[in-house]
């Protein structure tokens, strides 16, 4: 009933919200990171997991029972290559360090101009980049909090900016009702402008007049623009179906500073803790989305000593068609 009562209310919410598409910077910052998180729709704030969590909830890192290293490539939209790297270093029962890195290759493509359109010779290239460390605690059995700063820069061309931001989560679990209540801010930092030789050049202040020196220095702005910041709430329960199946259930209010709130709805169910199949519906409540469906699968094993878990992810992304991408995460 609890769990109805805020889905309810969170879709009332979300109705009549106003888009501010387009007037941020670093957008790669909100694709989403992780197989298993996407997987379940990014309905992942209350969850607890793997080295995505730093993403999601940094409070969340606390709870997890080994150091684990994942990694994660796909090719994106566009014929953009999108890579994850992330690491937690479980210093001990109550605290866990971490830190990740996301890098969105956007390839090159050679220079054309008005006079030579078949190309100069010189190519052009971008990318977004972003590089974090995370420290989560229990303050409790129950209560967790964690936080992290990040690096962040975009480049294309000859031009870069760049700047830092904070992450900050809070994550409550019950046991005996088997639910747990998460909370996170993503991305509070300074503003980002571009900047680069390309915007130097000379200048006439005064072309009517003649005689004026016209070789002044002069230099192109482009201007401010904040980072997407990202406000989740997440709820989630675990369901014992049998001694051998587990199903999870998770939802998340997003509330992004350039975009409507939306909803993310996710299910996990868990066989002996070594299968797992993963569904999930994106970003309800937003009109005109191109973004839906997502679900996935897992394994667990044991491969020569290690651990290791194998995730695939499945994301239907409308009009630009589908992404599927694998996660290898290392239990050390």
């Amino acid at each position: 009933m609890k769990i109805r009562f805020i889905f309810i209310l969170l879709l009332s919410i979300v109705t009549g919200s106003q888009s501010k598409v387009g007037t941020t910077s670093a957008q790669f910052l909100g694709i989403g990171v992780g197989a298993r998180p996407m997987s379940m729709a990014g309905a992942f704030t209350s969850m607890i997991g793997d080295p995505s969590s730093l993403y999601w909830n940094p409070a969340s890192v606390s709870k997890v029972s080994n150091s684990q290293i994942s990694i994660l490539h796909t090719n994106w939209l566009v014929d953009t290559q999108w890579y994850y790297l992330g690491y937690i270093n479980k210093l001990n029962s109550n605290s866990s360090f971490g830190a990740n890195l996301f890098y969105l290759d956007y390839g090159e493509e050679e220079v054309t101009t008005i006079y030579e359109p078949y190309g100069t010779d010189d190519y052009w290239s971008a990318y977004d980049l972003s590089i974090a460390l995370y420290y989560g605690i229990n303050l409790t059995d129950k209560f967790s909090v964690g936080g992290g700063a990040k690096y962040i820069n975009q480049s294309i061309y000859n031009e870069t900016a760049s700047t830092v931001a904070l992450d900050i989560g809070v994550l409550y679990q019950n046991y005996k009702n088997a639910y747990r209540l998460g909370m996170s801010i993503s991305n509070v930092g300074l503003n980002m402008m571009l900047k680069g030789n390309d915007l130097y050049f000379s200048c006439d202040l005064d072309p009517d007049n003649q005689g004026n020196n016209d070789n002044i220095p002069c230099v192109l702005e482009t201007g401010e623009y904040p980072l997407p910041i990202f406000y989740r709430i997440g709820l989630s329960k675990d369901l014992v179906l049998n001694k051998n199946l587990l199903v999870t259930t998770s939802l998340d209010w997003v509330i992004p500073s350039d975009d409507v709130e939306h909803v993310n709805i996710g299910f996990e169910a868990n066989h002996t803790d070594r299968f797992y199949f993963r569904v999930g519906y994106r970003q309800l409540g937003k009109k005109n989305t191109e973004e839906g469906l997502t679900f996935g699968v897992g394994t667990y094993w044991n491969i020569y000593g290690k651990n290791l878990n194998i995730d695939y992810n499945y994301h239907d992304f409308g009009v630009f068609g589908y992404m599927q991408y694998f996660e290898f995460i290392f239990n050390l």
